[in-house]
């Protein structure tokens, strides 16, 4: 199969699209406007529950809705494009919108590191013994998740994107660094671009000879958007990926495919479950991870079936994140007490080894906040979340466990109160 993407352009295209009406066209477009849209035929054809479509969660994953903006920012870019303001005009609106919507959560400019005084701008290395690295060829996705913290990556005009393609200034790093240990291809999504252009990355990282070096991961959605990527008898290059996940495996190195699924529905198909088995084949491990978002796996049930579907397919749970305060989170949000909740009651009823999951974490700027619980004081009554940083930009203050005043609406550790002192006994 070939890929056919589909951007606010050409999505009337689709046969599809004749059962929509027209005013939710019409708002796909405006919202377009400030939020990247994009699908492919994979997507449209295989994912989406088209009879259902207004709660259908991959639907909801890739078309923008009206509701993903403030309604006044709506309105405001709405007008703009149907008074047929000069498009500069209408980008100026748009990039207005976008700068509002807090493109870069979580001081990730502030993990931007420099080699011999140089900044490094397609790097970040905000923990101890991770670096990630934004390879440019893969800052782009097979389709865009409505969700997506990283959404800058996709708008040009903002230039606001993470890249680089000097992978060597990133080997001289490492040397220089010899308490970092994995390497995580990120972007945009890493399994967009050709094997042949990942392996000249790979080349370059066994030829510069890196001792430290012992896990290369690569963040991507492709397994849900686009599992052709690792299918031989749909895709040309496919084997070839694959065969380079074998050579980085028997090179020495730990190889992790870190996969993103939002919902079990995800992989019901035949070309993800067989992608899965191709990928484990060749001596890589999957591990899952996503956001919890509300209008798409707001529920138990959800997740406890993603999770346990995940280890029956041979993949490894690993995160359940709170959505970063980025892009239309107002709308995928689920405050702190609910998404606790409902990870205690999914994580329940999951299997022995579906409890592998890390959750519910917030990446926040000084690290990833883990709510290990919610408890309550005897003399008074008053509750406070149990958390940890499972991650701390000082790896020192990692798995210390403190306690934040409870606050039924919170959504982020920032709104929180710490508390100073807890009197457990009379005197």
């Amino acid at each position: 199969m070939k890929i056919v993407s589909y951007n606010v352009k050409n999505f009337r295209q689709i046969e599809y699209m004749k059962m929509l009406p027209e005013e939710v066209k019409h708002e796909i477009e405006i919202v377009s406007r400030v939020l990247p849209f994009k699908a492919n035929n994979y997507v449209i054809d295989y994912l989406i529950d088209w009879a259902n479509y207004e709660t259908d969660p991959c639907y909801i994953l890739t078309f923008p809705n009206k509701h993903m903006l403030k309604q006044e920012d709506y309105n405001e870019i709405k007008e703009a494009v149907e008074t047929g303001l000069p498009e500069n005009e209408i980008t100026k609106i748009a990039n207005k919108i976008r700068l509002s919507l807090n493109p870069h959560p979580a001081q990730q400019e502030s993990n931007i590191p420099s080699l011999n005084g140089e900044p490094l701008p397609g790097v970040q290395h905000k923990y101890r013994d991770i670096a990630l690295f934004f390879p440019t060829q893969g800052q782009t996705c097979h389709a865009n998740c409505t969700f997506c913290f990283r959404w800058p990556q996709f708008v040009k005009d903002l230039d606001l994107q993470f890249s680089m393609k000097e992978i060597d200034r990133v080997c001289d790093y490492f040397k220089q660094h010899e308490h970092l240990h994995e390497l995580l291809f990120t972007g945009g999504d890493p399994m967009i671009m050709s094997p042949r252009t990942i392996s000249k990355y790979i080349d370059k990282i066994f030829e510069a000879d890196i001792p430290n070096l012992k896990t290369i991961r690569f963040g991507t959605k492709s397994l849900t958007w686009w599992p052709f990527v690792f299918l031989p008898e749909y895709n040309d290059e496919a084997q070839e990926m694959l065969d380079l996940f074998k050579r980085i495996v028997d090179g020495g190195l730990h190889l992790s495919i870190m996969a993103h699924f939002n919902h079990y529905q995800e992989m019901e198909t035949d070309a993800v479950r067989q992608a899965v088995k191709n990928i484990r084949a060749t001596g890589a491990e999957i591990r899952t991870q996503s956001p919890l978002l509300n209008n798409i796996n707001a529920s138990a049930d959800i997740w406890a079936e993603m999770w346990d579907k995940q280890v029956s397919m041979g993949m490894i749970p690993y995160y359940m994140f709170i959505e970063r305060e980025t892009g239309p989170y107002q709308y995928f949000q689920v405050p702190l007490a609910k998404a606790y909740d409902i990870y205690t009651k999914a994580i329940r009823k999951t299997s022995s080894l579906a409890k592998t999951v890390t959750a519910p974490s917030m990446s926040a700027a000084m690290g990833k906040a883990q709510i290990l619980g919610v408890q309550e004081n005897p003399l008074n009554g008053e509750k406070y979340f149990n958390i940890q940083y499972i991650r701390h930009r000082d790896y020192k203050q990692s798995y210390k466990p403190f306690l934040m005043h409870y606050d039924e609406e919170a959504t982020w550790i920032d709104q929180l109160k710490p508390v100073e002192k807890v009197e457990l006994v009379n005197g």
